[in-house]
């Protein structure tokens, strides 16, 4: 949801933490900003969980292995 600031050009957008599921706000030109109930740094977009949670590489070892053998990051590691 955005939300713009009475009186000025800055708008909000709340995003809800991936972690913990409390929304946080994202000021304008914030890439993220830090959950006030667990800590976790929110981004902006969150595009896959592959980029946030630290159980990932378990659940995607398969991309990891391969972008080590590679040197490129896995096609087929979508993440959800």
């Amino acid at each position: 949801m955005k939300v713009k600031c009475p009186g000025s050009d800055v708008e909000i957008t709340m995003v809800d933490c991936p972690k913990c599921g409390i929304e946080v706000e994202l000021f304008t030109g914030d890439a993220k900003a830090k959950c006030t109930g667990c800590g976790q740094w929110v981004p902006r977009e969150v595009a896959s969980c592959i980029e946030w949670c630290p159980g990932a590489s378990q659940c995607f070892s398969h991309a990891f292995k391969e972008q080590k053998k590679t040197g490129k990051q896995g096609e087929d590691a979508g993440g959800g």
